[in-house]
């Protein structure tokens, strides 16, 4: 049966750059926005954040971040705009190895 569900000629994704700035350290982040599948909607970056696990103790990898379309209500400090000029609101949690973890900056 064919896939109806997504146009021929459009990718399932989108390469895309986020200008974020944490902790006064502002950084263009290369993604990916998702068109069509698992993650539709959502723009993931490249793994280059620090985070820390509520287990205790800091990831020993880079963490990506999974961005979101903001609504009326969120805090306008949240959002960030990508090359195309579309507005995504960050998110600070993520997880590693199945232990939930908080992103606290950039990764160095």
């Amino acid at each position: 049966m064919p896939d109806f569900s997504r146009p021929r000629c459009a990718p399932p994704h989108e390469p895309r750059t986020l200008s974020i700035e944490l902790d006064g350290v502002l950084r263009q982040v290369p993604g990916t926005y998702h068109r069509f599948g698992r993650l539709v909607g959502r723009f993931i970056t490249a793994p280059c954040f620090r985070a820390v696990c509520a287990a205790g103790g800091e990831c020993p990898a880079p963490m990506r971040m999974a961005l979101h379309r903001p609504l009326a209500t969120t805090d306008r400090r949240l959002i960030v705009l990508d090359d195309k000029r579309s507005r995504w609101v960050m998110s600070f949690a993520t997880c590693y190895a199945g232990r939930r973890c908080v992103i606290t900056g950039f990764y160095s």
